[in-house]
């Protein structure tokens, strides 16, 4: 068993990025929820939409940016709803442009561009909490969360259709250390958060996160439950882990709590393992503290 501790969590960093994808991504989340949204409640698709488009419109404000700048016919390529709600696109685009401090000047042609971490998270998270945000207006907050909770079962076997990775002939020979070293040094170069991670043995890891880029940009809106049903609850989904070699299992999110405790193991060698207690993993690392 082997003990590391990181802090990592920051406001300043910056990071290169291409805006066009990421905006592409965005807007597709959004085509994905509302047309599930249409599959589950087609009588209600205008009234969801008009009361996006309020929201949005009251968020972005007089902001404006050239639409020009960026490749349209990529960015919609994968659409099968969000193009017959222009004024809708638009709006989120805005917001985005907005969101991330985009220079005036910038096109697509220039490709990345340095940004700040807080920014992106802030477009990433922010975008799918109004969505379900609005679900919980349109619907009340009780009827608002369970219809988002049908959708998601939809949204998840969409990404993983998009997703799909060819399974190695040995599912026990898939290691959680690779993984482990990837994600602490993508984590630590944005500045995510602050953490302490517990490695059992090559197949399985727990972390505890006393803080989050995720949970950072939500709490602001002090509306924890919409805040992890929009980010964290994807993971928590059963959907998520059905066919994975690697699985993930939480207990608790700092949306609700005061550390968020992530289990990763490999389930061909560890089936359905044991979560660690609470207790456990809030001391992980204690013993490193300064």
């Amino acid at each position: 068993m082997k003990i590391e501790r990181y802090k990592c969590f920051s406001l300043t960093k910056k990071g290169m990025f291409e805006p066009e994808e990421f905006i592409k991504a965005r807007l597709e989340r959004v085509d994905s929820i509302t047309k599930f949204l249409k599959l589950i409640k087609l009588e209600d698709l205008d009234l969801y939409i008009s009361n996006l488009k309020d929201m949005f419109n009251e968020i972005v404000g007089n902001y404006n940016f050239d639409t020009e700048a960026f490749n349209w016919r990529l960015i919609r390529k994968d659409f099968e709803l969000l193009q017959n709600f222009p004024n809708l696109e638009k709006l989120i685009f805005l917001y985005i442009c907005k969101t991330l401090r985009l220079p005036g000047s910038y096109a697509s042609v220039q490709g990345e561009i340095e940004l700040s971490f807080i920014d992106w998270f802030k477009a990433l998270r922010r975008i799918p909490y109004y969505l379900v945000r609005t679900l919980a207006d349109t619907y009340g907050k009780e009827k608002g969360i369970e219809i988002y909770k049908q959708i998601v079962p939809y949204y998840l076997k969409e990404l993983k259709s998009k997703n799909e990775n060819e399974k190695p002939e040995d599912p026990k020979s898939v290691k959680i250390l690779d993984m482990n070293k990837k994600q602490t040094e993508a984590w630590c170069e944005c500045g995510m958060a602050d953490f302490a991670l517990c490695i059992f043995d090559d197949y399985k890891v727990v972390y505890r996160f006393d803080s989050c880029l995720t949970h950072e940009v939500l709490k602001e809106f002090n509306d924890p439950d919409i805040a992890y049903l929009s980010s964290c609850y994807l993971s928590d989904h059963l959907e998520y882990n059905i066919g994975k070699i690697i699985r993930l299992r939480r207990v608790q999110t700092l949306h609700h709590a005061k550390f968020c405790d992530e289990l990763y193991w490999n389930n061909y060698v560890h089936p359905d393992t044991e979560q660690p207690s609470l207790e456990f993993t809030k001391n992980i690392g204690k013993d490193l503290e300064e």
